[in-house]
């Protein structure tokens, strides 16, 4: 490792409460960076964190830094206006590259204002950080809000080692090409020394739209983009394992458990952001299917559906609750009886602790995004289970996850009778068939931590950055 620091930036930074949660990695944060993060900023001097503050302020004030001065890392947190905030994240973030990204052409909205107001945070974020930053640093960039920084960081001045991961799917040439300046904006990906992504379908997508856009031509691992050198990894994300570890639960009085109190009745559990690309309504179209084709499987399963609230200020988003709640209220009302309710519906947020708990306490665990970039409900599932009793994971086969858990049922989202046939399978899978494919799925996670994945990301941008200066003869070129 460098002695210099690693400057973080994302969108959305740690929800900081007190110095002890941070050093008991108990912070919460999107995308779970915090519990991948925490052991390398702990492993070097102290680190830097750079993102949104959530807050919303006057034009005037847009741009306020906060700091934050804490033990292992130094939170610096920018205020953006209603106007940037609108057009910037629930604009073309949401609206325009979420779609985009996921491959879903008719949820793609673009306004080129959004797109304008998208760079030009990039670029003040850029230049709120600049002022923080030293020579030896290590700036790692995430996730699609943030793709122009590397950019604008190089041409403020930046020379040192620059990274960009990016947590969701990267999509297919034809999905690049619906924005009406895909070369600019896949222009901006080149200034960076490493991109990762979760899996080589993405990696390779991400090859083949630079070289038809005529950015870059791939050699190995390698994007050659003029003077320009670029190293391209596979690099998928892990989770915190100690945090789902079955042994804790022994520890703790307080236990929460979803089973279905009809006796002989096994517990299906899915939990998701409600999001249109998580499959909600194909997932209850799917289960409604089975439960019609197969009268035998009522009473004999029930479906826990928790739905934590996301984006709640952006149309389509809203429109999936409706959707989903109306779902919801048919089927129960069409197939429940006086002992049995097939779906149980929460639409909240639960701690870590408490999912830990409903996961061991599932017989099954549904997955079934329509698209995912990896997907670490699948992931939490597993590493929660008991290996003397586990339960059985069915998964889509179009998560990222599903390239590395192929020991999972792997169904297709889109065909209700897939998902019916898996949820069959699963459960009636003798004891020993669960075992076998959980002890797999735990040995690949086991591996695959959320730490090692930092720490192996971040040595990865170093070494990349040291070559690209070795070849520009001292001096990194962009």
């Amino acid at each position: 490792m460098s002695n210099g620091r690693l400057v973080v930036v994302s969108n959305r930074l740690p929800s900081i409460k007190q110095e002890s949660d941070w050093k008991a990695g108990k912070i919460p944060s999107a995308g779970g960076l915090v519990s991948a993060l925490l052991p390398v900023m702990e492993s070097g001097v102290k680190g830097l964190w750079m993102g949104w503050s959530g807050r919303t302020s006057s034009e005037a004030k847009s741009g306020t830094i906060s700091r934050m001065n804490l033990s292992i890392v130094d939170i610096l947190a920018m205020d953006l206006s209603e106007r940037e905030l609108n057009a910037y994240y629930n604009g073309f973030c949401n609206r325009t590259l979420w779609p985009m990204f996921h491959c879903f052409q008719s949820q793609v909205n673009e306004a080129n204002e959004n797109i304008d107001w998208y760079f030009k945070v990039n670029q003040k974020f850029s230049e709120k950080l600049l002022d923080y930053l030293q020579p030896d640093d290590t700036v790692w960039v995430h996730d699609y809000h943030m793709v122009p920084l590397g950019r604008y960081l190089r041409r403020g001045g930046f020379n040192g080692p620059l990274g960009f991961f990016l947590h969701i799917p990267f999509p297919p040439l034809e999905f690049i090409e619906i924005l009406n300046d895909p070369l600019g904006f896949m222009d901006a990906w080149l200034y960076y020394d490493l991109v990762g992504f979760h899996t080589e379908r993405y990696q390779q997508n991400y090859f083949e739209v630079m070289e038809r856009l005529m950015l870059g031509v791939q050699e190995n691992d390698f994007l050659f983009a003029g003077r320009r050198s670029q190293r391209v990894a596979v690099s998928p994300i892990g989770i915190d394992t100690r945090i789902y570890d079955p042994r804790i639960e022994q520890e703790n009085k307080s236990k929460k458990s979803i089973k279905c109190d009809t006796p002989g009745c096994q517990t299906i559990l899915s939990v998701d952001r409600l999001d249109y690309t998580k499959g909600i309504p194909e997932r209850m179209s799917a289960f409604e299917h089975l439960l019609k084709n197969n009268p035998s499987m009522k009473k004999k399963v029930s479906l826990t559906q928790i739905c934590s609230p996301s984006r709640t200020k952006v149309k389509e988003y809203r429109q999936q609750k409706e959707t989903v709640d109306a779902m919801v209220g048919r089927i129960n009302g069409e197939l429940s009886e006086h002992d049995w309710t097939p779906i149980r519906y929460l639409y909240r947020t639960y701690s870590q602790h408490d999912l830990a708990q409903f996961y061991r306490s599932s017989d099954i665990c549904l997955v079934t995004p329509l698209r995912d970039g990896m997907n670490l409900v699948a992931i939490e599932y597993v590493a929660a289970q008991r290996p003397e009793a586990p339960g059985v994971l069915v998964l889509s086969r179009f998560t990222g996850v599903a390239e590395f858990f192929t020991e999972a049922v792997l169904v297709n989202p889109y065909l209700p009778d897939s998902v019916a046939e898996g949820l069959e399978r699963a459960y009636s899978m003798s004891f020993q068939e669960r075992r076998d494919r959980y002890h797999a799925m735990y040995e690949y996670l086991s591996r695959n931590t959320a730490d090692s994945w930092a720490m192996n990301f971040v040595e990865k941008l170093r070494a990349a950055h040291a070559e690209n200066r070795e070849k520009g003869r001292g001096r990194t070129v962009y």
